[in-house]
């Protein structure tokens, strides 16, 4: 019997060591295609991804950051997130399903890049839609686009070219898909749909814009953690906002921000401007301060908690973005308000709308003038002129948030009169300034934005009105609300109008329903009703009821019978919170059952009908 020698006795002994050395091989091949994956990416020959927040028209800064002078070593903590966005980008993907295509293939790619310019308008109608609307506020208000996609490469035309678009990235078609859904969504009642040669449904067509690049674009990690992918979830959450649809919304810039952290966009806003300055760092700060704003925004409505730090604002910034900044701040202190209702809370209050009107008072005084907005004007001082409009609605409506739990308490302890006073006041200043954004014809995007603070303010005007007809004599009630009462109803009839108008207008549609059902229960004719139970978005459910007055009696006011009559004045209010996801009850041992679908509050989309709109 011969004794093994060399390998052979090697194998024998350690059988593993094969097995070993077979997978050590495996390893080899892997690294080798990663390296051959990495080279191609940067291929010229393929097709290339959405870069980062590198300049793209600098060939060298695909690869890196171009090099800066010695007095710039500020910017070396921004390329950290520039540059760790780049490496990821390289970075081999991993796909659960084996039927799922790889995204980072050539074919794949082209197949994306295909399907997503063959959903483009033709330039007639693209042409048709960004004039009748005031979507072209999203070219340099939330992306700068390169000039050489626009009409005619003008950057004045605010319109974009669709054959230019179409010979860019995927994600640069996705963002123009997302900016024409925006458009459409926003057009007038009174557009006239024939005028397009191409769409044959505005609705059908916005929704398979969005659709489409929510499956093949947004959905993806690695299309994201670039500028333009985060520009992409901007848009994607505005159109959600602009059709009520506030948790949604919520959850997509939550996600952007998530992403926007990790490409280090926290660091990047808080570093001083180059001289001269890089666009795509600049393109950066502005992106971050809109997610921050709308994070705030949709915080507060939904009470969820904020996802970023405030950001700082140079001296020399417009006056719409400083007060916004500074109202922005008070916000985290505001959302805390609502937990519970005590003198501590209310001298907090009372601070808090100090702080306010302490800002307001540091604004000019022409600042807090309603502008008249030219309906067909597209330039840089129209834009400035609606942002300052959405700027004055959006800080009388957190003076609402201060004061609204007050105010509901003001019939039965005097204390709080003074928040009745200021929140209808300003929910008086937020209607007023709806009004005239809807004079211009071409302001949806902004009005669907504020109608969500037009809700809430309308709602508030009308549960005083109904307080005080519990109150007071029905005269003396008609003299000091009849004003209120009357910008409610032309408030309604506006709502209607644009509801039986146009299926875009969700939001009018729905506040039209609900305040109408309010005032309903003021009808004298519905006396022998009972009780109407409503359970009104933001505000809970609520019970309304019609009631007489005590009559006043003829004898002795003090005597035992006059006391039960209640001929002191306190009479109980025409209406009750059932479940107040305001102010939830907050005594030991109170369990009154919280409608949490009312504390989770998601807009005024019409997508749960069961649960926000039952009547």
């Amino acid at each position: 019997m011969s004794i093994p020698t060399g390998p052979d006795r090697v194998v024998q002994e350690n059988p593993c060591q094969l097995h070993i050395g077979e997978r050590l091989g495996k390893l080899e091949q892997l690294f080798e295609r990663f390296v051959c994956r990495k080279n191609s990416a940067v291929h010229p020959s393929e097709t290339p991804r959405s870069p980062t927040l590198v300049d793209s028209s600098d060939t060298q800064s695909k690869l890196s950051l171009p090099m800066l002078s010695s007095d710039a070593q500020s910017v070396s903590s921004i390329g950290d997130g520039i540059l760790g966005a780049q490496t990821w980008r390289s970075a081999p993907t991993i796909r659960t399903s084996a039927n799922k295509p790889d995204s980072t293939h050539p074919s794949h790619s082209d197949a994306v890049h295909r399907y997503l310019t063959a959903l483009l308008p033709s330039q007639h109608d693209a042409d048709i839609i960004f004039e009748s609307t005031n979507g072209w506020m999203i070219l340099n208000g939330i992306y700068n686009a390169s000039k050489e996609i626009y009409v005619n490469k003008d950057e004045q035309s605010y319109a974009l070219d669709m054959a230019a678009v179409a010979q860019e990235r995927s994600i640069i078609v996705a963002r123009t898909l997302l900016h024409l859904a925006i458009c459409i969504n926003s057009l007038p009642p009174e557009f006239d749909q024939s005028r397009l040669t191409n769409i044959w449904s505005l609705d059908a067509t916005m929704q398979n814009y969005v659709s489409t690049v929510n499956s093949l674009i947004t959905n993806a990690d690695e299309y994201m953690l670039t500028l333009h992918g985060l520009e992409c979830l901007m848009l994607l959450a505005v159109y959600h906002m602009n059709s009520a649809n506030l948790r949604q919304a919520w959850l997509i810039v939550r996600r952007a921000m998530n992403l926007a952290h990790l490409m280090g966009f926290h660091r990047i806003v808080t570093q001083p401007d180059l001289n001269p300055p890089i666009p795509a760092v600049s393109n950066a700060k502005v992106l971050w301060r809109h997610f921050v704003d709308i994070d705030r925004y949709l915080g507060l409505h939904l009470r969820l908690p904020f996802g970023a730090d405030d950001v700082p604002v140079s001296n020399d910034a417009d006056l719409q973005v400083i007060h916004r900044a500074r109202i922005n701040a008070l916000s985290k202190e505001i959302a805390d308000l609502d937990r519970d209702i005590t003198p501590q809370s209310y001298a907090k209050a009372l601070s808090l709308d100090e702080k306010l009107e302490t800002n307001m008072r540091e604004m000019p005084p022409d600042f807090w003038d309603v502008p008249n907005i030219p309906s067909t004007a597209r330039s840089p001082e129209s834009f400035a002129a609606l942002e300052r409009l959405m700027v004055q609605m959006w800080h009388f409506e957190m003076k609402i948030f201060v004061h609204l739990p007050y105010l509901l308490r003001a019939p039965h302890e005097s204390r709080y009169e003074f928040s009745k006073v200021t929140a209808l006041q300003a929910s008086r200043n937020v209607l007023m300034r709806w009004f005239a954004l809807r004079n211009a014809s071409i302001t949806q995007a902004c009005c669907r934005l504020g109608e969500i603070g037009v809700f809430i303010a309308a709602v508030t005007l009308t549960l005083d009105i109904v307080i005080e007809l519990a109150m007071k004599e029905k005269s003396e009630v008609q003299k000091t609300k009849g004003t209120d009462f009357a910008m409610i109803c032309r408030l309604i009839g506006e709502m209607e109008k644009l509801a039986k108008a146009s299926t875009r207008e969700k939001i009018a549609a729905r506040s039209a329903v609900v305040l109408k059902k309010m005032l309903s229960s003021l009808d004298p004719s519905r006396q022998g009703a009972g009780k109407a139970r409503l359970t009104i978005p933001f505000f809970g459910t609520v019970e309304l009821e019609y009631r007489k007055l005590p009559v006043r009696p003829l004898f002795d006011l003090d005597s035992d019978t006059g006391k039960k009559l209640n001929a002191t004045g306190h009479h109980l209010p025409v209406f009750s919170f059932v479940s107040n996801a305001l102010w939830p009850p907050m005594e030991e041992g109170c369990d009154h059952g919280l409608d949490w679908d009312m504390v989770l509050f998601d807009g005024l989309e019409d997508k749960d009908t069961e649960g926000n709109w039952l009547f």
